[in-house]
């Protein structure tokens, strides 16, 4: 693994020797720059792993320049070299330097400094990269592929945790349940994609049409479920109502396929509610049990409808 090092100094007999001492590692590759705008423009043209730059230059200061690399690329370390004492070195340090040479500088520490910075930056970016895989991780463990809601799974997690907050505080906590009417006979007639760009579009659409507190998922198959937290009966029925007309009203007719039907493939979908306080429901299974008894009897009832219990 290579390292590019950008090298920042006005004098030029200093210049050199710090690229020649750098260049002795293999494993660097070294760009020289005699003034700080000049260093600049080479910032914005490559991509550095450290930047080494004297404080004091003309045109822009080392502290000017730490300032514009952190504004572009603020994980670039950056080491600067100083022979004005104590106060530069505290001032480097203080506006987020690495570390802080002093001149004349031992060359052997230079390059032990050198190494130890682009250890710990090499070490903290792979931190940051096994953080960000590990938070992609977390969410494909809770994410339905084909919806992109949470799965039912991790659904029947917040369900508990929202059901004994709603208890000891005595909330409302509202459970809709949704499904698609006659999904089978889409499977059948217009085939899986078909039937799987559905379930993309409705889950895009719940998305759309709830809060940010709420929480929703596939449950199975062609059945969604939400939860909205702190909601009472009113509430509920306006985000019901919104997703009933919204779902019944959209063309779920995938490009590919649109040549096989005049008028677009729609949809209608049956609806279930349950609220939280209620006879009966002393349970989290008990909340989700009533919303899907709802669902079935709107099925029972000729579907295209809501029902509450």
């Amino acid at each position: 693994m290579g390292f590019n090092i950008l090298v920042v100094e006005d004098f030029r007999e200093t210049r050199e020797l710090i690229g020649e001492v750098l260049q002795n590692n293999i494993e660097y590759d070294v760009i020289l720059s005699e003034d700080g705008e000049d260093a600049l423009r080479k910032f914005k043209e490559h991509k550095f792993d450290l930047v080494i730059s004297d404080i004091k230059m003309p045109k822009k200061s080392g502290l000017e320049l730490l300032k514009d690399i952190q504004n572009l690329d603020p994980e670039t370390p950056v080491v600067l070299i100083t022979g004005f004492g104590d106060d530069y070195g505290a001032k480097a340090l203080e506006l987020g330097a690495e570390d802080c040479v002093f001149k004349p500088f031992n060359t052997n520490e230079l390059m032990l400094r050198v190494e130890r910075v682009l250890k710990y930056s090499k070490m903290r970016q792979l931190k940051d990269m096994l953080m960000m895989k590990n938070e992609e991780l977390r969410k494909m463990a809770i994410t339905d592929s084909l919806s992109l809601l949470f799965n039912r799974r991790h659904f029947i997690e917040l369900l508990e945790r929202e059901f004994s907050r709603a208890q000891r505080y005595n909330l409302n906590l509202s459970c809709v349940m949704l499904d698609v009417d006659y999904f089978k006979e889409i499977n059948d007639n217009h085939g899986h994609l078909a039937g799987d760009y559905v379930i993309q579009k409705i889950g895009a659409l719940i998305k759309e049409e709830i809060r940010e507190i709420d929480i929703p998922a596939r449950y199975g198959g062609d059945e969604f479920i939400i939860l909205l937290p702190e909601t009472e009966k009113g509430g509920t029925m306006t985000v019901a109502n919104r997703l009933f007309k919204r779902c019944g009203s959209e063309n779920y007719t995938r490009e590919a396929t649109k040549r096989r039907t005049s008028d677009g493939l729609k949809i209608t979908i049956s609806v279930g509610v349950a609220i939280y306080p209620k006879e009966g429901i002393i349970h989290p299974n008990d909340l989700m049990k009533a919303a899907d008894d709802a669902l079935l009897k709107a099925k029972e009832e000729g579907k295209n409808r809501i029902i509450v219990v």
